[in-house]
């Protein structure tokens, strides 16, 4: 068929090209495993309890599941033990490197995730957020009274009222962290760049994947990002795991190992090697930080949790943003703080009880509150 000027003009024709590549070459990598070497543990920890913390505390009536699927409210014992475990990653970890705060939005417009590619890659793992078409409330006059009449919410006068999504709920606070820089170009004296928020909540649809407060539609994140010379960021990273290994040695005192990790897509588009090769291997790429959960088996056979990450990523995002340095060559990464994932290897390994906990997490939650008696 005759096509359009525009379709020859944006290009669409070479994107079509590539796109069928793409398409044979995920075939190839379809049920491949994803790289996965060990690069360091911690000695064996005898744990206090063999129990799902999740489970337990919803016994204990310090959890409420809901209101919607993957969500939870948090009663103040469990609030507690969240906030305990962000104050210690940025009084531990983000402060002594010289980390600065910032406060972003929750709501990502499609124009972010087209240039980070998160539409092409999880468009099914994304929290579409709609616009109602008018505030006009006149024009709401037919759904505010079948509402009152019915009780209920009348989904196909809802979907005439609202307008298609131009934007979702954060998936990862980094896109914004970079499109804050947009077409920028950041003093010499200003790099590394170290940044973080902590104030947007994170949404992801798991559909049949839920599983305890670690494996949610909605959780809590602190997110470090930093951007810099090459250089400057393999030398961050020496300095980021140590003070991981402090916290999780020292003061959690759990059992935990990394391992250095390529995810399958970035080895399949060969990202990884073309950006890092003048640094050579295991540069560009990311860390996984696991923890035996010891309610899942022995740790030799169970699986273990991915609680947190550390990655250097070339200059994907900044290529994709167009940042610039003043000089030379401009890399980012960062490594994404759960909080609930936190907890999770925390409690699973060292139970509910104050009194088991090491001393080194009871300078920062000796107690905990009395919380809510419910009749």
């Amino acid at each position: 068929k005759d096509t359009s000027e525009e379709f020859l003009r944006k290009n669409y024709v070479d994107r079509m090209i590539k796109r069928v590549m793409e398409k044979v070459e995920n075939q190839y990598y379809e049920g491949k495993k994803e790289f996965w070497k060990l690069i360091w543990k911690s000695e064996e920890k005898e744990p206090v309890w063999n129990k799902d913390p999740t489970e337990e505390m919803l016994k204990r009536g310090w959890l409420v599941q809901g209101p919607t699927k993957g969500k939870w409210f948090y009663r103040p014992q469990a609030a507690a033990i969240l906030r305990a475990m962000e104050r210690i990653a940025i009084e531990e970890i983000l402060k002594p490197l010289g980390f600065q705060e910032v406060i972003e939005s929750h709501i990502v417009p499609f124009e972010i995730w087209l240039r980070t590619g998160h539409l092409e890659g999880m468009p099914g793992e994304i929290y579409y957020v709609c616009e109602p078409k008018t505030r006009d409330i006149g024009e709401w006059e037919r759904f505010i009274d079948l509402v009152k009449i019915t009780k209920e919410v009348p989904e196909e006068e809802l979907k005439k009222m609202i307008s298609i999504p131009k934007a979702g709920i954060c998936y990862a606070q980094c896109p914004v962290i970079y499109w804050s820089l947009r077409g920028r170009t950041i003093a010499d004296e200003s790099l590394p760049l170290l940044i973080f928020d902590r104030t947007a909540i994170s949404g992801r649809y798991e559909s049949g994947g839920r599983h305890g407060i670690e494996r949610v539609d909605e959780f809590h994140r602190i997110e470090p990002v930093y951007i810099g010379k090459p250089e400057q960021l393999i030398e961050l990273r020496k300095k980021l795991i140590e003070r991981y290994k402090r916290v999780f040695n020292d003061i959690f005192e759990i059992e935990w190992r990394m391992a250095w990790v390529t995810p399958w897509y970035l080895q399949q588009a060969g990202k990884i090697t073309e950006a890092g090769e003048h640094y050579g291997e295991g540069v560009v790429g990311t860390i996984d930080f696991e923890a035996w959960l010891p309610y899942r088996g022995d740790r030799e056979n169970s699986k273990w949790l991915e609680f947190q990450n550390l990655s250097i990523l070339g200059d994907k995002y900044v290529r994709a943003f167009n940042i610039k340095a003043q000089k030379g060559e401009l890399w980012s990464g960062c490594t994404g703080i759960g909080l609930e994932r936190w907890m999770v290897v925390f409690l699973a390994q060292k139970g509910l009880d104050p009194e088991n906990w090491p001393e080194g997490f009871r300078k920062y939650l000796n107690k905990l509150p009395d919380g809510i008696k419910i009749l």
